[in-house]
């Protein structure tokens, strides 16, 4: 038997004085509580009450175990408000994976929000390309993520915001080019892409494929890793690349970049939320229904 479990009888001897009245309190017999004592006694290998006519005092010993079980039955006390409240949706750590335009551009502000509903709360957000989130999740190092290119059918996933993938060009280099240009006219251009794993990049190029556009640019002259690099060496006049509109809405508004129309279509994208069910604790789940309730969020 666990001295754990000992522990309610030992205090309730302590509180009543006595083993019958302890007992009585507990309903339990005079034997069972001597047992509990007993068992106590030999785990402990030291003798915990003295036993007088009048009931039972404690020893040095005694005493010492009643102060820490206190110490105990509040640890025991906190678990238990912490579990209540972790079941209950109002505490937890969730932790998110999402590729790099919904890390930097539109979660902070949906966080935000969140964190203001569920102040007790904590949250962790860990950012990649789409490929690299979604093999972290595969390996289940974070239980929802956002990312920019469609999950395979082995994953759970909801589809979310539309994002426009736009190119962008440094104003002189956007003058550069004829009022309509034509794919041939931006392809000679000089162009900075993302790496391989990247949605922006597979997403783009699978909209123009399915315009029939199946060349390539004629010079990929840098790849980057993200969205940032990407716009500052299109700022630095490297080249001109594709990126998100969440991406580039201050640059065009201060009109430092401009985007370089593409003929007679759009390019667009689905950002995909990916959980593995069932969500635990609750506030993941509860997490998880508020990320769904966004995504009718535009930009």
């Amino acid at each position: 038997m666990s001295y754990l479990q000992s522990l309610p009888v030992f205090l309730a001897v302590v509180e009543e004085g006595s083993f019958s009245a302890a007992a009585k309190k507990l309903r339990l017999t005079q034997p069972t509580i001597s047992f509990h004592i007993d068992n106590l006694e030999k785990d402990f290998n030291c003798q915990l009450f003295t036993r007088t006519t009048k009931g039972v005092l404690l020893t040095t010993y005694g005493e010492t175990l009643y102060q820490n079980t206190y110490k105990i039955h509040d640890v025991i006390r906190e678990t238990q408000n912490q579990i209540s409240a972790m079941v209950a949706g109002n505490a937890g750590h969730i932790t998110i994976g999402a590729s790099t335009i919904p890390a930097e551009y539109i979660l902070p502000a949906l966080l935000a929000d969140y964190l203001g509903q569920h102040p007790d709360i904590k949250l962790s957000l860990k950012t990649g390309d789409s490929g690299t989130i979604l093999e972290s999740f595969r390996e289940g190092l974070f239980p929802i993520a956002i990312v920019g290119s469609k999950p395979d059918s082995s994953m759970f996933s909801h589809p979310l915001w539309i994002d426009e993938l736009v190119l962008i060009a440094h104003p002189d280099i956007a003058a550069s080019l004829p009022p309509d240009p034509q794919t041939a006219d931006i392809f000679n251009l000089p162009f900075v892409i993302r790496a391989a794993t990247s949605g922006t990049r597979s997403s783009f190029f699978e909209t123009l494929a399915e315009h029939g556009i199946t060349s390539e640019p004629h010079s990929t002259i840098l790849e980057v890793g993200g969205s940032e690099s990407l716009k500052s060496a299109v700022l630095h006049k490297v080249g001109i690349g594709f990126i998100s509109r969440w991406a580039v809405q201050r640059e065009l508004a201060d009109d430092r970049l401009r985007v370089i129309p593409l003929p007679s279509f759009k390019v667009e994208r689905q950002f995909y939320a990916v959980c593995r069910p069932p969500l635990l604790p609750t506030c993941v789940q509860l997490f998880w229904d508020f990320l769904i309730g966004t995504k009718s969020l535009t930009l």
